[in-house]
């Protein structure tokens, strides 16, 4: 009799102890291991491609760039590629989550844009200031940065 009652008191803690936990006190889970399609949906552009995921390794398999490992100090919460630019984007930089990499990846791609801009070309001194009396329009180039996030499906276990 005395035996049945400890294991009872046992099985009744436990269920309640599990049913009180936080989530966010729970350990993380690990990524779901697996190959996956992911497309990046660019202004004006899609860039397709895979991932594999085994253990904490992610490899990154783009349709029709080539991507590498961004070089820099390692970063704790993401895996970052660098992939050359096709089209009318110059560089593509993938940021995978290391935790969730299906559900919080990153994509940012690099434009060079053409801006206009007004330039003085010819100053005068007027009551003792220096004011512009002609200016032209000038054409530069820069760079441009448009983000989103990477959109996944499974392919295969």
């Amino acid at each position: 009799m005395r035996a049945r009652i400890g294991v009872t008191t046992c099985t009744v803690l436990l269920a309640c102890g599990g049913a009180g936990a936080r989530p966010e006190t729970t350990a993380p889970t690990a990524p779901v291991e697996g190959i996956y399609e992911f497309v990046a949906n660019l202004p004006n552009q899609q860039v397709r491609g895979t991932i594999s995921i085994v253990g904490d390794t992610v490899l990154v398999d783009p349709v029709s760039d080539h991507c590498r490992p961004l070089v820099a100090p390692p970063d704790p919460l993401f895996i970052k590629y660098t992939c050359q630019g096709t089209g009318t984007y110059e560089e593509l930089r993938l940021s995978i989550d290391r935790r969730k990499p299906v559900q919080l990846s990153r994509w940012a791609a690099i434009y060079r844009v053409t801006r206009q801009r007004q330039v003085c070309i010819q100053y005068d001194t007027r009551n003792g200031q220096r004011v512009c009396v002609q200016s032209q329009t000038e054409t530069y180039e820069t760079t441009d940065t448009r983000t989103g996030t990477l959109q996944f499906r499974r392919v295969s276990p």
